[in-house]
């Protein structure tokens, strides 16, 4: 059975002919792509697992975490930030030594404890009310996680309650209307029943944050993932291919960093991509109306 859509709720959905594999389905209504098929826990627990954690902090990731909390430093003012699905801490981290006060939110019991004990607040488990007190929060993030939840809406709306007035969120998940998902059709990586479950464009993510009381400040995509490229149907290599710390996309990354020419090839590729929004992450700022 179709189940409704996540963002609007209407029963309005119908099946994508060449992605039945995964149970992807459109809403008519609102335009948002999403698994219509709901998996079963027992589905969701043998998925997950196995997942794979990052054991290690690439360099070249960390200044971008440097570069991002320098674009958010204007937001704070209690220095509180949240980084839903947090993972292993990497970003809260960096964050900390930043100078902020750092919360997390994550559902696996060793990761919740490593996290504590570098010092990190965590909150085990789905976010509700009873996780952190409203308008908390200077500042929530959130990493690829919106396309693995069951009710994104609900999620968002925890995110509004949780900013304070004029807080600050930000967001990145894969983006539907990307070049690769175009050129590969069902075998983009990205694809995968049941680790991801929701489907975003720039347009859906947007409607989804107004949805949920929030004003959207800034939006854009960028990059082309070689390893999303380069693997194809077998779960375990798009399992790699997302999740791997030192796949093609890393040292393709170092490669770049190191040669200046290089990097003006990938801020003109990053700059057209942008304009087409056609890069792989959508990567949008919103924030919690004053």
């Amino acid at each position: 059975m179709l189940r409704d859509c996540p963002i609007c709720d209407a029963h309005d959905g119908r099946f994508l002919k060449n992605y039945t594999k995964h149970h992807l389905a459109r809403c008519r209504r609102c335009g948002m792509v999403y698994a219509g098929k709901r998996p079963t826990p027992a589905e969701l627990a043998e998925f997950y697992a196995t997942y794979p954690l990052h054991a290690q902090l690439n360099p070249i990731t960390r200044a971008r975490y440097l570069e991002l909390l320098t674009d958010l430093a204007p937001a704070r003012t209690h220095g509180r930030i949240l980084d839903a699905g947090c993972g292993v801490g990497f970003f809260l981290d960096t964050a900390r030594e930043a100078g902020w006060d750092t919360h997390g939110s994550e559902y696996d019991e060793r990761v919740v404890k490593t996290c504590r004990d570098r010092g990190i607040t965590m909150w085990q488990g789905a976010l509700t009310t009873e996780s952190f007190p409203d308008a908390y929060f200077d500042v929530i993030t959130s990493f690829e996680v919106m396309e693995h939840l069951q009710d994104p809406l609900a999620e968002l709306r925890n995110f509004h309650r949780m900013l304070r007035p004029g807080g600050v969120l930000y967001i990145t998940t894969p983006n539907f209307s990307a070049l690769s998902r175009r050129l590969i059709g069902q075998n983009w990586s990205v694809v995968n029943y049941p680790e991801h479950l929701n489907y975003f464009t720039p347009a859906t993510l947007r409607r989804a944050l107004e949805s949920a009381g929030l004003s959207v400040t800034a939006c854009r995509t960028t990059g082309i993932s070689v390893s999303r490229l380069s693997y194809r149907v077998d779960s375990s290599d798009q399992r790699e291919a997302n999740h791997t710390p030192m796949n093609t996309d890393q040292r393709l990354r170092a490669r770049i960093e190191g040669n200046g020419l290089l990097r003006v090839g990938k801020s003109s590729l990053n700059a057209l991509l942008g304009m087409l929004s056609a890069g792989d992450t959508i990567k949008m700022f919103g924030a919690r109306p004053q």
